[in-house]
């Protein structure tokens, strides 16, 4: 194959990819906003446990990614120790799930704008 032809099937997949996270993060907006502002069942109540299920997934993605470092990384690949992660790990974790409860009165859009204004430190 031309070189030419690698290029443009290397830009069209890494198009794909991000497309694909772009939506993925789209679609999991929508789904917490339609969870944090819908009304369910006969008392048109609320979903009450919106941080919680944030903190689950967060500890899904936690375990994910220890999977697949064990899986993907080898003993002579040079990275650091998993201990190293896992202040971050746990921190990343917790994190959302908090910043949901300080913020469930704010609609997520403003909360992704919000987030998208911060200053990006040197």
């Amino acid at each position: 194959m031309d070189k030419e032809v690698i290029a443009f099937q290397r830009v069209v997949w890494l198009l794909v990819c991000v497309g694909g996270i772009f939506g993925a993060y789209i679609y999991q907006g929508y789904l917490q906003e339609t969870l944090s502002t819908k009304r369910f069942g006969p008392d048109g109540q609320r979903f009450q446990h919106l941080p919680f299920l944030s903190f689950l997934q967060n500890v899904v993605c936690l375990v994910w990614s220890y999977i697949m470092t064990k899986l993907w990384s080898t003993k002579s690949s040079g990275t650091a120790p998993l201990w190293e992660f896992w202040s971050p790990g746990i921190t990343n974790t917790i994190g959302p799930a908090l910043g949901l409860q300080a913020l469930k009165y704010i609609s997520y859009p403003a909360q992704v704008l919000a987030k998208s204004s911060k200053m990006i430190p040197e």
